[in-house]
């Protein structure tokens, strides 16, 4: 963490390739060379992403290729599509099959499909996931069917069992009132369901569903003196077959690539004995959202559930379960204090006012009826004293992809977005990104998203966080008085842009992003470079420690400690809202910035 009011010391330049390392190049602009390598990503299988660069050529006047020649590629990419949808709904990869249904729709090209639309696509998923019994997961997809377009009353029933299978309250009270409102008859044998749902669970069968999370890893030795080195966490039950959540950061020891220790993972029930441990594993994780999905040999007593439809408002009462410090089967109340709040890379959190402490990560997060709304996570360094939840509704958008196994892939366009006065307004492009390959620039004006208007971050990422990569978009975004139609394909967003932006960009270019202020460099002395502010966006890092445009400055150090996850920039810069006066400031970020899409 970088304290406030912290001393500024200013320290020797990082190497010079720092802060000059040359961007990758990016698509030949020889029209004859960047033809030939559109052939060569359809030949290669990479026909989605061939499909955008024919866009781009036919986009482009300026770039002189052959009409016959786009023809005959396009021509083999499309029949390429149409031949990779049907062979995913061979293989009951019905995740694929949406997604290359997409990319046709993007194209005006739905009849690629034949009789498949993305309903029936969905339901198939659906059973084929209650067939090898992930009935939590095949819920959550059905609840993707039921949001496209009016259900029938068909659906609408066959949710309602599912639910009751599945042993989710919130949404049998939900799938009923729709029938309700709809003035249909409550199915014969649901009658039951419907009134157990309507009940509170007790906080003492709640407990039969929550454990203790305990990682192992060996013992730690400082100044010579070893210790033992363990993560304690929270988690719950979610489905009958032992699956349990927690957050991605508590287990990250068994599945990170760069932490080369030991680490075993246990969870702790909270009727068992004294000191028993039963071993788990990971099944999913996903870093961006802070979920993970564990498995052990036994089951819960209690399974929680929730529904992404109900939302948290501020001052409802809530319950926390967890283990605090290591102290099992606690129980915290209070109330939400905000929803909405923007903290990690995407999507946003519940601000709540609970007692929360480390152990209590990864623990549920009830509201007066016994629902799961969200998962806590505790102990952010920059929030002291405050603590926040996983809203429900990321929880559920994530758990089909939790159950398929492995690290969670998003998709992403590639670029930094700031909301202004103009609107959605492209801050950068990383390179060799979808959108650097489409030729969008800072600057320009993000207007739609598959024909969908937006005018906040939030939404736009959370429409591109539907998707799954690769898959083709089509992206309206306005440039001067033009606006231009682009098709895109998505790319799998890594675990953090900043970083790898900082890997393949001019650290200046990332500046922007980063700390929300763009620089024109003016000249250097010493090795020191010399810039002047050009632009700040508001509520940003910049804008926050009085940055304004036209400040001179000279960059005197930068670091970036990827460890501890943030960069300080250490500047000498005159103040033009403070008589252009002198003096040297650090400004510091955290590398989980959210603007990026």
């Amino acid at each position: 963490m970088i304290p406030r009011g912290a001393p500024v010391v200013l320290a020797a330049l990082l190497a010079a390739s720092c802060a000059t390392a040359p961007a990758p190049p990016g698509p030949s602009p020889l029209p004859e060379v960047r033809l030939k390598e559109v052939g060569e990503l359809v030949s290669g299988g990479s026909f989605l992403q061939g499909l955008q660069e024919i866009s781009w050529l036919r986009r482009e006047s300026q770039v002189s290729v052959s009409a016959v020649d786009l023809d005959d590629l396009e021509a083999r990419a499309l029949s390429a599509l149409a031949t990779a949808l049907q062979k995913a709904v061979s293989e009951k990869n019905y995740e694929d099959a949406v997604r290359y249904l997409r990319s046709a729709a993007a194209l005006g090209r739905v009849d690629l499909a034949g009789s498949w639309s993305e309903k029936s696509l969905l339901a198939a998923q659906v059973s084929s996931l209650e067939e090898s019994g992930d009935t939590v997961a095949a819920l959550a997809v059905r609840l993707r069917t039921l949001a496209l377009g009016e259900p029938s009353e068909a659906e609408l029933d066959a949710a309602l069992s599912a639910a009751v299978e599945a042993g989710n309250r919130p949404v049998v009270r939900w799938v009923a009132g729709r029938l309700k409102s709809l003035g249909v008859p409550v199915p014969p044998g649901s009658a039951a369901a419907i009134s157990a749902a309507e009940e509170t669970p007790s906080f003492t069968e709640m407990l039969g569903g929550a454990v203790m999370i305990l990682v192992n890893r060996g013992i730690k030795v400082e100044k010579g003196v070893g210790y033992p080195d363990r993560v304690i966490g929270s988690g719950f039950f979610i489905d009958r077959r032992g699956y349990l959540l927690t957050n991605y950061h508590v287990i990250k020891s068994e599945v990170d690539p760069k932490y080369e220790g030991y680490s075993r993972l246990f969870v702790k029930l909270s009727e068992s004995a004294a000191g028993e441990r039963i071993p788990a594993k990971v099944v999913g994780y996903d870093p961006v959202l802070d979920l993970a999905l564990i498995k052990a040999e036994v089951a819960g007593t209690y399974t929680f559930a929730g529904f992404g439809g109900e939302a948290a408002a501020p001052g409802d009462r809530i319950y926390a379960i967890g283990s605090p410090a290591g102290l099992e089967k606690t129980i915290t109340s209070g109330i939400v204090s905000a929803v909405g709040r923007r903290l990690q890379q995407v999507g946003d959190t519940i601000q709540v006012d609970v007692p929360l402490n480390p152990g209590n990560s990864g623990g549920p997060l009830l509201n007066e009826k016994g629902d799961l709304i969200g998962i806590v996570f505790a102990g952010l360094e920059q929030f002291q004293g405050l603590n926040f939840a996983i809203p429900y509704a990321w929880v559920e958008k994530a758990l089909p992809l939790l159950f398929k196994g492995g690290e969670a892939v998003h998709p992403w366009l590639g670029l930094a977005l700031s909301e202004t006065d103009k609107g959605l307004e492209v801050v950068y492009v990383l390179p060799g990104e979808p959108a650097a390959n489409a030729g969008i620039r800072t600057g320009d004006i993000i207007e739609s998203l598959d024909g969908t208007r937006f005018t906040d971050l939030g939404s736009i990422q959370e429409a591109v966080l539907r998707h799954t990569a690769p898959c083709l978009v089509r992206l309206s975004y306005r440039r001067g008085e033009a606006t231009v139609d682009a098709l895109l394909c998505l790319s799998a967003r890594p675990q953090s842009p900043v970083e790898t932006a900082l890997k393949r960009d001019i650290r200046d270019n990332v500046l922007y992003p980063l700390f929300g202020m763009e620089l024109k460099k003016v000249g250097s002395f010493l090795w020191k470079d010399d810039y002047v502010v050009q632009r700040v966006t508001q509520g940003s890092v910049a804008d926050e420690s009085g940055l304004s445009e036209n400040d001179p400055l000279t960059i005197q150090d930068w670091k970036v400690d990827d460890e501890k996850g943030y960069a300080t920039l250490q500047i000498v810069i005159k103040k033009r809202k403070a008589g252009f006066i002198e003096s040297a400031i650090q400004i510091a970020s955290y590398l989980d910035t959210d603007n990026f899409i």
